[in-house]
């Protein structure tokens, strides 16, 4: 069972490193995609929602086949190898997801925020960084949580294309050892290991008295229309 582990870890460390940048490329990405999906500027509106519409709705092991089968040559002329290709289609996938939820976030801030934003004389831009944005950072909390999550499941699926992660890892100790069972299991407690902790940490921070949860407008399975608030000034 020991090298069971071992074994395990190996690609526990790729999973690691797989799910750390795409975590961290996603909420680079999911945020400007939110600010854009309220931007007052229209085609702004439907460039972004587009991208959010195209990209939550391909599945992502359709997407990972689709860039490394489809797209794998070109990508590799680029220097980008499975890897790189897995963080590519986890971030698209899940950026898109996290944009319409963030952009639900920013429409539930009153409108009165950003008036009184605009009458200090600040500039949308200058609005959404030092009022809007900070405002609505708790009540992201739980939903960045699961974000996080679903990368880390959805980390699993870079096996489809040969990335060393830590379920490629247990296809293969399967095979050798014929004990699925056994395998699978061990994998599901590593899982858990790594989920149960972040799921904690993030209640304990969302539960801290005297802070005012806000519910959001939209969630991954009900898309919101145009935004209600464009926000002040230009």
């Amino acid at each position: 069972m020991s090298d069971w582990l071992d074994f395990l870890l190996e690609g526990l460390w790729t999973t690691l490193q797989l799910v750390a940048l795409s975590t961290a490329l996603t909420f680079v990405l999911a945020v400007p995609l939110a600010v854009a999906r309220i931007s007052p500027r229209r085609w702004i509106r439907w460039l972004s929602a587009a991208f959010v519409e195209v990209f939550r709705s391909i599945p992502l092991p359709v997407l990972l086949a689709a860039l490394f089968f489809g797209f794998g040559p070109k990508l590799s002329n680029l220097g980008l190898d499975a890897f790189e290709v897995a963080v590519i289609a986890i971030v698209l996938n899940e950026a898109a997801y996290l944009a319409e939820v963030f952009k639900g976030l920013l429409q539930s801030v009153p409108i009165g925020q950003w008036q009184a934003a605009a009458s200090f004389g600040m500039r949308r831009r200058q609005a959404l960084r030092l009022v809007i944005l900070p405002r609505v950072q708790r009540p992201a909390l739980p939903h960045a949580v699961n974000g996080f999550i679903y990368i880390v499941k959805g980390s699993a699926l870079a096996s489809i294309i040969t990335v060393p992660e830590l379920t490629l890892h247990a296809n293969q100790l399967m095979i050798e050892t014929f004990r699925p069972l056994e395998v699978y299991a061990l994998v599901g407690v590593i899982y858990l290991a790594i989920n149960i902790p972040v799921s904690y940490l993030a209640r304990l921070a969302e539960g801290r008295p005297g802070q005012r949860r806000t519910r959001p407008a939209a969630d991954r399975t009900r898309p919101t229309g145009e935004p209600a608030v464009t926000g002040a000034g230009g």
